[in-house]
């Protein structure tokens, strides 16, 4: 069991303690949890995170300034440090970092820029890990980019920015040239870190892009089986949608048989649990929404999981990402109907989308299979999370963080009694909360 306070910093320590000392356990009123989210200053921000990592790094910051001119100095500060290193950045991009009025988003220029960043203060490898996953909150290195390899080789032998772009110009010449000598498998992330873990020299480095280029640029391998391994095992399938349906067709769901009981415990999670909840044959509690849905959709899955279809956006008014009262942090990429359908049309589109989709389905299954031999799920809070972190690792993921606005929802609701209760409650309540909610 990984412990959260190993090598914890000072503000991830104070995270864990205040997130040990918060006691909402009223399941009818989630208003207290809500307005924890939804304080931004209850979590770092990117500027907040970068100026005390400065801080640690060489930067001494004078008292008494007003907030301009705290911004200028932090720039300037940086912005030095890449002169230093002969790295290129638009100074007014170090100024929205420090001012707030940009948190970098995880696409490719944005990453470039953050790994500049770590070059440019002369970041070892667990320096440059924990700024990833514990300040721009994304995965460290995506080896299966070569760029990033190249990126993950330079770092872990104290090789320059300068260094790296060159080398990144030969192995793209490699790239461009003949395809792979390997191209018999599938290379997987894990396997790239694996061999090129201990390589020290340049020819070693090129000699393997060389003998496996065709397995470059084919990312999210292992995210993606896992993604799919866990919503085969939650949504429904064809199969059973059409048993379903001959169950309501023959009205024998009043009288069923050992046989049939057999055949739902090997349905999809979702459907055993819907019939738990008595919203697929009571007709008391078949909902409008629920009762011609395909039991075997997306849309249907969601609504079980969340108990609600607000937020996979039913009325045609209700966005989940606009008017939902959380953090940005926590709505962007949100799992829904729609983020499901851009996953498994392109797995490609957004790794965030793809490890909180992980998140959401892993915390579904182990809710659901902890609640078959214990009362309460609550009491597994070490085993979710060691089960959760294998899985995200596999993945070449970032283990759960508690200062991760959205990871923290889910670690919240593990350790409450009733984990899947409790998530119900809270997104149902940040959905249905009015516009004047003080928080």
């Amino acid at each position: 069991m990984r412990d959260m306070y190993e090598d914890a910093g000072e503000f991830t320590t104070n995270m864990l303690n205040k997130f040990w000392d918060i006691n909402y356990e009223d399941s009818e009123n989630y208003n207290d949890v809500l307005k924890f989210l939804n304080q931004a200053e209850n979590f770092r921000t990117f500027n907040d995170g970068l100026t005390e990592f400065i801080k640690k790094h060489g930067y001494v910051e004078e008292d008494g300034l007003n907030e301009k001119t705290y911004i200028k100095k932090r720039t300037d500060f940086l912005y030095n440090k890449f002169k230093e290193q002969n790295i290129s950045i638009s100074k007014a991009t170090l100024e929205n970092y420090f001012s707030g009025e940009t948190r970098p988003d995880t696409k490719k220029a944005n990453r470039t820029n953050v790994f500049k960043l770590c070059f440019a203060m002369g970041l070892n490898l667990e320096e440059t890990n924990d700024f990833f996953t514990k300040i721009y909150l994304d995965r460290t290195f995506n080896v299966k980019n070569v760029h990033e390899l190249v990126y993950y080789f330079c770092i872990k032998n104290n090789k320059n920015y300068t260094y790296a772009t060159d080398l990144i110009k030969k192995a793209e010449e490699l790239l461009n040239n003949n395809s792979s000598k390997n191209t018999d498998s599938q290379v997987y992330t894990s396997s790239i870190r694996e061999e090129t873990d201990f390589f020290t020299t340049e020819e070693e480095l090129m000699r393997y892009i060389e003998n496996n280029k065709d397995s470059f640029n084919r990312y999210n391998v292992t995210a993606v089986e896992q993604f799919n391994k866990l919503l085969n095992r939650i949504q429904g399938s064809k199969e059973d949608r059409d048993f379903i349906n001959k169950l309501k067709k023959s009205k024998r769901y009043k009288n069923i048989t050992s046989e049939d009981e057999q055949h739902l415990k090997h349905c999809g999670l979702v459907i055993q649990d819907a019939i738990k909840q008595n919203i697929i044959f009571d007709t008391d509690t078949i909902s409008e929404y629920t009762a011609n849905k395909d039991v075997s959709s997306i849309d249907f899955m969601l609504f079980v999981i969340y108990n609600s279809p607000l937020p996979i956006g039913i009325e045609k008014t209700y966005s989940f990402a606009n008017n939902a009262h959380l953090l940005k942090l926590i709505k962007n990429n949100f799992p829904s109907k729609h983020i499901f359908s851009k996953i498994k049309k392109d797995p490609l589109f957004s790794f965030e989308a793809l490890r909180k989709a992980i998140i959401l389905l892993g915390f579904y299954e182990f809710c659901f299979d902890a609640e078959q031999y214990c009362e309460s799920a609550g009491e597994y809070f070490d085993e979710f999370v060691e089960q959760m972190d294998d899985i995200l690792t596999s993945c070449g993921m970032g283990p759960l963080y508690i200062g991760n606005p959205y990871d923290w929802l889910f670690l919240f609701c593990v350790k409450s009694h009733q984990p899947l209760s409790t998530f119900r409650g809270i997104i149902y309540e940040a959905c249905i909360l009015e516009e004047n909610f003080n928080i």
